[in-house]
């Protein structure tokens, strides 16, 4: 037996993410070769920096899940070489009793996609982000100079409703949600694309994914047409996403929520690091209402102005702090809403010469009964990113969809920029 020690219990919204049993996954594409064993140790130094990441999960005599660290050191890293290189490798195996993080190295044509397992309780998306980045500058290092510079030691990270209660901010009587009522109940509604994927399974298993990647050219046109409409960008690619699921859902009459993240990162004071919460996210709604009228344009100046009403009244703020430890899936009262997560500019990350980041992809692993389905979107290494994870039976038409649309205003831009400028 080794000695263990309770670190914490887990918060309202970390519970959801221990009973659903959430891991994230955050894949880098490499470019040139990687030396495993310099990999192996920058991801022990990880580790060493933040202890929180071997700690495991058990629930308590309440019923409710405590994050608990013991001497077990998680196992090291996974390597799976494939022959096929359109093969996939096994599925990894989560146990959120036994570890929380796990780094898997697939080498296809002998080039290397480290992926970095986290639980989802312990980090979002942006702190997802910045591990791999630190991972990433470790290896550097040891590439470089044959050793790591002394690791500082990172204390475990906060909940969100610590980072708010600190910051004097607490739950006020609206969440956002308020805004799909108009929704409810309101109309004959078509059968759900978000099925339910069949009895709960004992261990997290993957959501389907697929993806695209727009042009360079296409990307620096979305984003032009964003500076001259003084839009951001997340407000666009909102608006084309509904866009896109407005036409392909065939109910033109039937409004379309929207549910999108926010990282409060940038919006609380005092700040908060990139790994000093585990996620310090809000989350912001809209109802679109859209007919053959309606422009992109128009739907995103909307959704802005909504965010920045609802941003200046603090509901986003506090939106995190409505919502019980339970997933159920779409309420089967109101369409199906959009679920959005924008990670914006990616910036580049270090790497030794010879090697580079070309891309990334994110994974996502439940034990859930309810069907998931979000978007998410990012703009890495000068490429617009969007991927949708969803148990929906034909996850391609929507994604292309969106490309079509996302295309579209791109081009309209440019043609109306070059109109004028002749």
């Amino acid at each position: 037996m080794f000695p263990s020690s309770v670190i914490r219990k887990l918060a309202n919204s970390e519970e959801m993410l221990a009973e659903t049993q959430n891991f994230v996954g955050l894949a880098a594409h490499m470019k040139g070769p990687v030396d495993i064993d310099a990999l192996s140790a920058a991801y022990d130094a990880l580790l060493e920096a933040h202890p929180i990441l071997y700690a495991h999960l058990e629930r308590g005599p309440d019923g409710r899940h405590q994050i608990v660290a013991d001497d077990l050191l998680p196992k090291d890293i996974e390597v799976i070489e494939l022959v096929d290189p359109a093969a996939e490798g096994p599925p990894p195996h989560f146990d959120q009793s036994e570890s929380l993080v796990h780094l898997r190295v697939i080498i296809r044509d002998g080039q290397a996609q480290p992926t970095l397992y986290v639980h989802h309780s312990l980090a979002d998306g942006h702190h997802m982000f910045s591990l791999v980045e630190e991972v990433l500058s470790y290896y550097t290092e040891v590439v470089s100079t044959g050793s790591i510079r002394s690791v500082t030691v990172e204390a475990a990270p906060e909940s969100i409703e610590t980072v708010l209660a600190e910051r004097g901010i607490h739950k006020q009587k609206r969440s956002g949600i308020e805004r799909f009522m108009p929704a409810m109940f309101a109309y004959d509604l078509p059968p759900s694309r978000r099925a339910a994927t069949g009895v709960k399974p004992v261990s997290p298993v993957r959501v389907p994914m697929v993806s695209c990647r727009l042009s360079e050219r296409h990307t620096d046109d979305v984003v032009s047409l964003c500076r001259a409409q003084g839009l951001g960008l997340t407000s666009m690619l909102a608006a084309a996403i509904l866009m896109a699921e407005w036409q392909i859902r065939g109910t033109p009459d039937i409004p379309v929520p929207l549910l999108y993240t926010v990282n409060l990162r940038y919006f609380l004071s005092p700040p908060v690091s990139a790994t000093g919460c585990t996620n310090p996210v809000g989350l912001a709604t809209y109802l679109a209402e859209i007919d053959h009228k309606t422009r992109v344009v128009d739907l995103a100046r909307d959704i802005a102005d909504t965010f920045q009403a609802d941003l200046s009244e603090g509901v986003i703020q506090q939106s995190r702090l409505h919502f019980s430890p339970q997933y159920i899936g779409n309420p089967p009262s109101l369409p199906d809403v959009v679920v959005l997560s924008d990670s914006g500019l990616v910036p580049p990350v270090c790497t030794p010469p010879g090697l580079e980041v070309v891309s990334t992809h994110g994974e996502m692993f439940f034990a859930v009964s309810a069907g998931i389905d979000i978007y998410f979107t990012q703009l890495f290494a000068g490429k617009l990113d969007v991927e949708y994870h969803s148990h929906g039976p034909v996850p391609e038409r929507s994604l292309e969809a969106v490309r079509s649309t996302l295309c579209s205003i791109a081009e309209q831009h440019t043609a109306t920029s070059v109109g004028l400028a002749q």
